[in-house]
């Protein structure tokens, strides 16, 4: 701030004079102050050489009458003269410097509107202006409902929508992971397709019923018998009906006391899991009991009594057929619930011969449920990699078919391990093309985290962690979080480190953890490691 200047030709001090006359007062003493009224007097004035104070503040008029030039206080552009010893009455006056200040504010003003900021026409309601710090703004467009600003250093405008989860907003872990106290009796029938409860309703066809699919999508009939009643998704790499996508649920709502399913039995590998009202009624998936391969059959779910219940069904290598309503009976599709969760990974997340239930037994299908997410897509493939095709593609070749379609909200990225006796700079090539594919691919302002090399052990190989290293160098440059299996280090998407939580396989838990092949975790492997990968993103989310 400085102090400006006042006084001068225009300001005099006069009495009234003989016959009302204006006389003007030389050497009349003027005081200055902050208010017309009471207040407080202004002492800390200047002469105008801004060196030699003005004793207590008192200004002498001229042999005119003028009030001499002087200075006000420190930042001071208007103040009230007093010639009556403070008693009034006082007249407002302005600094003498005003219009200069003014020149230069219109200086700055015409400045910053033809240098400093580009000038950009904005229709779409909701756009916002990012400074680049470069003299420029950049657009920052609308976003989805819900969605909030997140810092991105990478992006010109410092900032991006993002669809972060919140602390808050999960659910209660133990309540997310219990177990129901609704179990139904079940009675499998069949090989048949028709119904076994008495005056069953006509079948509700998996394309026509009330039916929520979540986990998968573009759902097909088979293109022979019995498959062409039978419904399965095809979202899947290779994306065909008889090999894509195992792992998938159907959800419906319906006040029946009894429904069944139909379905087809295609080997042992056929199971699901039974949920009511959000609660799994078992852990593991369960075996339908069938035996007669390539035939449909149906399983009675009896409850006993009649009210509205949420039914989920996840399914695993079981072509869904509808299902049968007892008379009077009605149903309904319920709305999902958590956003849309993607998992673009290898065997640890697609299931192994050391779990129970392929896809839906491994720690994805645990996770989405202490997340509060009810549409978990589970696009791994066993074997595959950033550089290892194993028996289908890449990741990279797989996003097109698998994510890219999908609207995903947030992709989970978890492999390396299948890659890790490759080339570091060809893994880290191929991982920062796909990251910046896949920021492209979720929805605007959908997140993406990534998972590092996968240890089995409690001592891993130099060459996993150089490639848990080189995916998190690759997760840096392009502005991903990360979250290290082998030290449990959490990483924002700026590189900085959040949290480190320690190893999340130690010599201490390998033989409870972890398979007969020494690879593949078991079902309490994956239990554990769902409650791992869920407290590492908790450090990714706002409170």
């Amino acid at each position: 701030m400085a102090r400006h200047k006042f006084g001068g030709i225009a300001d005099y001090v006069i009495s009234v004079g003989t016959a009302n006359a204006a006389t003007l007062q030389p050497g009349a003493t003027i005081t200055c102050w902050n208010q017309p009224a009471g207040g407080a007097q202004y002492t800390d004035l200047m002469a105008t050489d801004l060196v030699t104070p003005i004793t207590g503040g008192e200004l002498t008029a001229d042999s005119g009458g003028s009030v001499p030039e002087f200075y006000g206080p420190d930042g001071v552009r208007s103040l009230y003269l007093d010639a009556n010893g403070g008693g009034g009455p006082r007249r407002s006056t302005a600094a003498l410097d005003m219009g200069a200040d003014l020149a230069t504010v219109e200086s700055g003003l015409d400045t910053l509107e033809s240098t400093t900021l580009n000038k950009v026409v904005f229709t779409t309601p909701g756009d916002l202006l990012a400074g680049t710090g470069v003299g420029a703004v950049t657009r920052v467009g609308v976003a989805s409902n819900g969605m909030t600003l997140v810092a991105d250093s990478l992006l010109t405008g410092g900032m991006r929508w993002g669809a972060h989860w919140r602390r808050r907003d999960l659910p209660d872990q133990l309540l997310a992971d219990s177990v129901s106290s609704e179990v139904p009796t079940i009675t499998l029938t069949g090989p048949q397709a028709t119904s076994s409860i008495p005056s069953a309703q006509p079948l509700l066809a998996p394309n026509t019923g009330p039916f929520l699919y979540q986990g998968a999508g573009s759902f097909q009939f088979g293109a022979t018998f019995p498959d062409t009643s039978l419904y399965l998704p095809t979202s899947r790499y290779p994306n065909t009906y008889a090999s894509g996508q195992s792992n998938w649920a159907v959800e419906f709502a319906t006040d029946a006391a009894q429904f069944e399913v139909m379905f087809k039995y295609i080997s042992s590998s056929t199971r699901y899991r039974l949920t009511v009202n959000g609660r799994k009624v078992t852990d593991l998936a369960q075996a339908t009991g069938a035996s007669s391969a390539g035939s449909r059959y149906v399983l009675k779910f009896d409850f006993g009594s009649s009210t509205p219940r949420r039914i989920r069904f996840d399914f695993t290598t079981m072509p869904f057929g509808g299902i049968f309503l007892p008379p009077g009976a009605t149903a309904w599709k319920p709305a999902s619930q958590g956003g849309r969760l993607g998992i673009l990974g290898d065997s640890i997340s697609d299931g192994s011969s050391q779990n129970t239930g392929a896809g839906i037994g491994t720690w994805t299908y645990k996770a989405a449920r202490l997340l509060g997410c009810t549409d978990v897509w589970d696009q791994s493939r066993g074997g595959t990699g950033y550089i290892t095709p194993g028996s289908y593609t890449t990741f990279g070749g797989r996003v097109a078919g698998d994510i890219t379609p999908y609207n995903v909200d947030r992709l989970i990225v978890w492999g390396g391990y299948n890659d890790n006796a490759g080339s570091q700079t060809s893994i880290q090539t191929a991982a920062e093309t796909l990251y910046a594919t896949l920021k492209d691919e979720v929805i605007p302002g959908g997140e993406v985290y990534v998972i590092g090399c996968w240890s089995p052990s409690g001592t891993p190989a130099a060459s996993i962690t150089n490639t848990d290293n080189t995916l998190k160098a690759a997760a840096a440059n392009s502005g991903l979080p990360f979250i290290s299996p082998i030290t449990g280090s959490v990483y924002n998407a700026a590189g900085t480190l959040l949290d480190t939580q320690g190893p999340w396989i130690t010599a201490q838990v390998e033989s409870a953890y972890i398979g007969a092949d020494n690879v593949h975790p078991t079902d309490a492997g994956h239990t554990y490691l769902a409650r791992r990968i869920v407290e590492a993103l908790r450090a990714l989310m706002p409170a």
